[in-house]
């Protein structure tokens, strides 16, 4: 056995390397939503701001379907290929696509043109995003000391924090230095290019990474994991599904919407909507990992119960939105603290229902479903309840999908004091 001071270098370079990979990518993922109020009106020219949030999201939308083929593509790739080889495609991809935003022609230049090639750059984004969870998710676990899977899991939760904190961070200092119109015109694009060349140190980071699955090379690519999933793991395959939809409404209906509610529907301004969610962020950042050991402790089943009834509590905290600053923060810590003990259960529980053959593919391609049609949906469709009924139908939609997760964990078995599978 490695003496523990080379372990405890090893199980650093993993964190460091997966989870680095990861921030990038969700901080060019998250980069999109969080700059739509300053480069709606140069790809969807309206008068009316909500009208402008819908067709900027309707593209979010669109680029979400990307992400259930890049989970099928790439997390097949994964499971014959290998989680490293998997980890880099990924990233690099979303590398081109960051840049291609940062420098892509407005409509005033190009007319129609404009939104369809921001529509194919995000459906690039979508394709890279699309086998993320699986392919991290896996080889988190499989690299994780058991008893810590939970920890190692929430780490992911923790860069996607990492993530959304340096793009929220990163809009707040550009205001102290551009003013409205000037963000509006090229503070967006900044954004944009920095992940890109942010990007490239961390695709230098995970072309470090060990590999977690030791199958000979020819075992693994005469894997087929699709004909076996629906087959051999129905109940693990909807479980993900329902779970994962869950949390990722939380995710893009409620937290990271929040900057663009707040100031479409109330009074609040969106500086002041965008440091609720820089602080956020922080929390979320800090939060992940102790929830993560809250998920060893007490294990997957009874933290994904606890997120259940949490989301009940959305619809008093929406209701309470009146345009403060207060009210505001208050909302965006709920949201990122629900979202963080979902990650804690889930993106442990995942890997453990499933075996090492199909492991990547069998999170990656439900979880892809979820994201393209609940996550990829949820900003329109929170965004048109919260102007026909008001913020407080937002909070509804978050506790029915919520308790719906809390129903899938019935009958499931609780694996977070179990070895992880790896045959």
């Amino acid at each position: 056995m490695p003496p523990a001071s080379d372990r405890a270098f090893g199980f650093t370079r993993v964190l460091l390397g997966v989870n680095a990979g990861n921030a990038i990518e969700f901080y060019d993922w998250m980069a999109y939503s969080l700059l739509v109020p300053y480069f709606g009106r140069q790809f969807f020219p309206h008068e009316n701001p909500a009208a402008v949030l819908l067709s900027s999201f309707a593209v979010f939308a669109v680029g979400s379907l990307a992400r259930p083929v890049g989970a099928i593509v790439l997390g097949r790739f994964i499971d014959r290929h290998g989680r490293r080889s998997g980890l880099l495609v990924s990233v690099t991809l979303m590398v081109a696509a960051s840049f291609g935003i940062a420098v892509l022609p407005v409509y005033a230049s190009i007319g129609l043109f404009a939104p369809l090639l921001l529509v194919l750059l995000r459906l690039m984004q979508g394709f890279a995003l699309g086998p993320e969870l699986g392919g991290s998710a896996t080889y988190l676990a499989e690299s994780a000391p058991e008893g810590r899977r939970g920890l190692f899991a929430a780490t992911y939760q923790s860069s996607v924090a990492l993530g959304t904190l340096a793009v929220a961070g990163l809009i707040s200092i550009l205001h102290v230095y551009l003013d409205t119109a000037q963000m509006e015109s090229f503070g967006w694009r900044i954004v944009f290019a920095i992940g890109g060349l942010v990007a490239l140190g961390g695709l230098a980071l995970r072309r470090t990474l060990p590999e977690t699955d030791h199958a000979p090379e020819d075992e693994r690519r005469r894997r087929q994991p699709f004909s076996e999933l629906w087959r051999d793991h129905r109940a693990a395959i909807v479980r993900i599904l329902t779970i994962g939809s869950a949390g990722l409404l939380v995710m893009y209906g409620l937290a990271s919407l929040l900057p663009s509610l707040g100031p479409t529907f109330t009074s609040i301004s969106r500086e002041q909507a965008a440091h609720a969610n820089t602080i956020g962020s922080a929390v979320m950042l800090v939060a992940s990992p102790f929830l993560g050991l809250l998920s060893d402790r007490i294990g997957r089943l009874w933290t994904i119960r606890l997120f259940a009834v949490a989301g009940v509590f959305a619809i008093p905290v929406m209701a309470a939105l009146d345009g403060t600053a207060g009210p505001q923060l208050v909302a965006q810590l709920y949201s990122v603290l629900l979202m963080c003990t979902w990650a804690a259960g889930a993106f442990a529980a995942f890997p453990e229902m499933l075996p090492l053959a199909v492991r990547a593919a069998g999170i990656a391609a439900p979880y892809g479903l979820a994201a393209a049609f609940v996550g990829g949906f949820s900003p329109m469709v929170a965004t048109s309840l919260a102007s026909s009924g008001g913020l407080v139908a937002v909070g509804c939609l978050i506790a029915v999908m919520t308790l719906a997760a809390g129903a899938a964990t019935l009958g499931m078995k609780e694996t977070a004091h179990q070895p992880l599978r790896v045959r």
